[in-house]
């Protein structure tokens, strides 16, 4: 599975009608007739926000549809890719640096605009609550039965994209942030895992 992109699709204008001729050996009269376009789209934030809602959709729905343990796992998978992409194009179009911090022991995660000094845990686009997500047994949201195996980034257990959407491995103590060299997070549901490894430079997300 390759990264989820979000390009906004405008409609080309129309070409101008090509021009219409009367006479015959007169001075020609060409009619011109001009259209008039009025366009509309949705903002990237709002196209973000319904990417996180397909992957809440996909936690919910396709472990009760099956029992099998690599559709659960591929559902949290869904879940992960859908909030850091919403991470990290929410600090591009934003222009601050966003933040996931990972917690294996706790089996959570947290989406930030701020780590230091005081953390802010961002709200959540679909229901306006804290943006933390939660597997295991303590799991409101259809990650009952999925794990937060690991996450590593460059060692550090906290990922940031910066105002161009780069991936930044950050020490959680300091603060200090430094170009991604590797990341992954491992997810799983019985003895299925699966990997969502993030791409250094581009922050392009790979399922395997």
């Amino acid at each position: 599975m390759g990264a989820w992109t979000s390009d906004a699709i405008c409609p080309s204008p129309l070409p101008n009608p090509p021009p219409k001729y009367w006479g015959r050996g007169k001075k020609r009269a060409v009619m011109i007739r001009s259209t008039k376009h009025s366009r509309s789209g949705f903002t990237l934030i709002e196209i973000l926000s319904v990417v996180v809602i397909l992957g809440i959709i996909s936690a919910v729905v396709l472990p009760q549809m099956s029992s099998r343990d690599d559709q659960r796992a591929a559902s949290a998978a869904r879940v992960v890719m859908s909030d850091l992409l919403y991470a990290q194009n929410c600090a591009v179009a934003k222009q601050k640096v966003h933040y996931i911090k990972f917690d294996v022991t706790n089996k959570k995660y947290s989406v930030m605009d701020a780590l230091l000094p005081t953390p802010n845990v961002i709200k959540n686009p679909v229901d306006g609550s804290t943006y933390t997500v939660q597997f295991g047994a303590s799991s409101t949201s259809g990650l009952k039965d999925m794990q937060l195996q690991s996450a590593a980034f460059d060692t550090q257990t906290v990922l940031a994209f910066d105002v161009m959407g780069i991936p930044q491995s950050v020490n959680a103590t300091t603060g200090v942030m430094t170009p991604l060299s590797s990341g992954s997070i491992v997810l799983k549901s019985g003895a299925y895992k699966m990997t969502v490894t993030v791409s250094p430079y581009s922050g392009e997300l790979i399922v395997q």
